[in-house]
């Protein structure tokens, strides 16, 4: 089932523009099922030709809440594929972090927030999650606060298996060269607690992903 964005407007239905040419490239026939997402909520639906029929809400809450702080990447374009890898992943919540080795220029990075967010909604598309992820505007590390279990992914550290099941957890990705000693420290001070992904380095978008869905695998 396909799943486009819309919006309401004098009683009708419509497609946002990106969505418009996606539709007509599907050939979506009269009275075939699709998902709307409209606003904060998920619909199935379906097409009468001329307009749209809303069926039932399909919005569901995680099981699990994960709270992905990923550091941003010096190079930018990697933020858009950590951003999908999170979706396909299951996160709830992305938080782009400066931290003392990630990208540091921030006016340049909002500039690029509406493609992120374009990225967003295409991964949302793709993976079709029961919930609406959210990208949030981007933070300084010392802003990070905790919700539920945190986790910082760090190289260093020796594979655990002592994860904590929660329905909440707040994690924390550092940057190529990983995060500085102090900055850890601070975050092991707010309670977070450090865990390795295993023996080999993976690149950061590999990383958030790997995170993600070995909580969603193991919860």
């Amino acid at each position: 089932m396909h799943r486009f964005f819309a919006f309401r407007k004098n009683g009708t239905i419509e497609l946002f523009d990106e969505d418009k040419k996606h539709f007509k490239v599907l050939r979506i026939e009269k009275n075939e099922l699709l998902e709307l997402v409209i606003e904060d909520k998920i619909y199935e639906a379906k097409f009468t030709g001329q307009n749209f029929e809303l069926l039932e809400e399909k919005t569901k809450p995680p099981d699990v809440k994960i709270y992905a702080n990923v550091c941003i990447p010096i190079k930018l374009q990697t933020l858009e594929t950590i951003i999908d890898y999170a979706v396909q992943g299951g996160v709830f919540e992305i938080t782009p972090v400066f931290c003392k080795r990630s990208f540091q220029d921030s006016s340049k990075l909002l500039e690029k927030y509406q493609r992120l967010q374009k990225i967003l909604k295409e991964a949302i598309k793709q993976s079709r999650p029961s919930f609406l992820p959210k990208l949030n505007y981007p933070i300084s590390l010392k802003d990070i606060t905790l919700q539920g279990y945190g986790i910082v992914f760090d190289s260093f550290e020796k594979p655990k298996n002592d994860l904590l099941k929660d329905n909440k957890y707040t994690l924390v990705f550092g940057p190529e060269g990983g995060l500085s000693k102090e900055e850890v420290e601070f975050l092991k001070a707010l309670g977070f607690n450090t865990h390795s992904l295993g023996d080999n380095i993976l690149r950061e978008e590999l990383a958030v992903f790997a995170g993600i869905f070995m909580i969603r695998c193991k919860f």
